[in-house]
């Protein structure tokens, strides 16, 4: 049994989320395609992580649509829309094994407890932890219970994989390390991620594409390329140069 992608485009059309008179998103439209890596990117406060909690379905949009493969799930609840988050916090079960948190999720899957165990060995397989089955997470390091969050999450075959500023609890180095290997199994699978950082080196290391917020709104959205080369403006050529 191995892990495979069912990867899915992700749009936003008109996505506003006020809290009180404040719009802590404004109007923002975007298309994350199917199968790359997307990374929102901008200062504390700058709307990114509500935009991803309202992909998620943890926030309610105040208007606008979210399409999950061609699916309006707007006013779905999380647990129906086929994405998957890697939270900063690993939010892992301190009192299970590793080889019990990643095959948590497929408890209700339908498989036979040996499918479900072979495919959680493919998920830790998959991020360098086979062997690691019977140890529990307080006896890992932190790069190591991060990848544990997200093999949990890879085995469920989301359409969609969302990282919440998943590596800012680790020092710089593995940070580093990190990032390539998370860069390397979303290209081997082929599936459709958005990452939120604050971090622009880490943004220019992963993404296929990079969307800059700034005050609720996206301030510009492209490769990592065009907005180090060609900014729109003063806010971006600062952001993204410093």
């Amino acid at each position: 049994m191995s892990i495979e992608s069912r990867s899915a485009a992700v749009k936003l059309e008109g996505v506003t989320k006020k809290f009180g008179t404040v719009a802590a998103v404004d109007n923002i439209d975007l298309l994350i395609e199917p199968g790359t890596l997307v990374t929102l990117l901008g200062p504390s406060g700058c709307g990114k992580t509500t935009t991803l909690r309202m992909i998620a379905g943890l926030e309610a949009p105040t208007s606008g649509r979210v399409v999950i493969g061609g699916r309006d799930v707007t006013l779905l609840p999380p647990n129906e829309r086929d994405v998957r988050m890697v939270f900063q916090s690993y939010a892992l079960f301190p009192h299970m094994t590793v080889m019990e948190n990643v095959s948590y999720g497929l408890r209700e899957s339908g498989l036979s407890r040996e499918a479900q165990l072979s495919k959680a060995r493919d998920g830790l397989a998959l991020v360098g932890l086979t062997g690691y089955d019977e140890r529990l997470p307080s006896e890992l390091s932190g790069g190591q219970q991060q990848r544990v969050a997200v093999a949990r999450a890879l085995v469920l075959e989301p359409q969609v994989l969302l990282f919440d500023e998943p590596l800012s609890n680790l020092d710089a180095r593995l940070r580093r390390k990190m990032r390539e290997d998370i860069r390397e199994i979303q290209l081997k699978l082929g599936l459709t991620s958005v990452y939120v950082t604050h971090d622009q080196e880490e943004a220019l290391a992963v993404s296929d594409k990079i969307v800059v917020m700034n005050k609720g709104r996206i301030a510009q959205a492209g490769t990592p390329a065009d907005l180090y080369e060609r900014p729109a403006d003063a806010f971006v050529a600062d952001f993204i140069g410093s």
